[in-house]
């Protein structure tokens, strides 16, 4: 072979390696079988790192978490409302006689966005079994009443350890949501949740 055709020969071996690595990495496989999901990394305007520090509940309004132990809430299955009596409450399971649970965090803060009142709590919910998820819970604080806007998901088995609320550059967000928990292993995390025009935005919700 010529120097030419080894020249060619070397090019095209490189060609193929580069082009298996590029089709392997794009076609990452999770242990079972399915496609890796794809993970939010979005990171709104104006955020920082210290806006991911872990925070504690002493911001805690304790006079707010008494007014919410009376609230209601429609965390049930088919959407029922569940009226909390010293933070507790229950539902009915559709189709079964086991009842669910709903049980009030012990987080209330405020915040206030233009001639908006936000509360901020936590709601836990067992639907009868060994599961329970624990939620974000968005009211507007009209006065007399507190009424539930939103819910945001933190996780399944987790303890949330702490609430703080902080306004961003970004103009179309009210403020991010940094919520501070531990998992079922106890190791901590946090999570960001987006405010835009009173609700949860989830599809820029971080996951730290």
């Amino acid at each position: 072979m010529n120097k030419k055709g080894i020249i060619a020969a070397i090019v095209v071996i490189i060609l193929v390696v580069v082009g298996f690595s590029i089709l392997k990495k794009g076609d990452t496989v999770s242990p079972t079988g399915t496609s890796t999901p794809v993970v939010n990394s979005e990171v709104p305007a104006g955020v920082t790192k210290a806006d991911y520090t872990p925070v504690t509940k002493d911001s805690t309004d304790v006079t707010l978490l008494g007014r919410l132990k009376k609230a209601s809430v429609g965390v049930s299955e088919d959407g029922s409302r569940v009226a909390l009596s010293n933070g507790t409450g229950s539902f009915s399971i559709e189709g079964s006689a086991t009842k669910g649970t709903v049980t009030l965090g012990d987080i209330a803060i405020e915040k206030v966005k233009g001639s908006r009142n936000d509360v901020l709590t936590t709601v836990a919910v067992n639907n009868g079994g060994s599961t329970t998820n624990t939620y974000v819970v968005l009211f507007q604080d009209q006065g007399s009443a507190l009424d539930d806007k939103a819910y945001a998901l933190v996780g399944e088995g987790v303890k949330v350890t702490g609430i703080r609320t902080d306004v961003v550059s970004d103009s179309t967000i009210d403020y991010i949501v940094s919520v501070s928990y531990t998992d079922k292993a106890g190791k901590a995390h946090t999570k960001i949740l987006v405010v835009e025009a009173g609700l949860f935005n989830a599809s820029k919700e971080i996951s730290l």
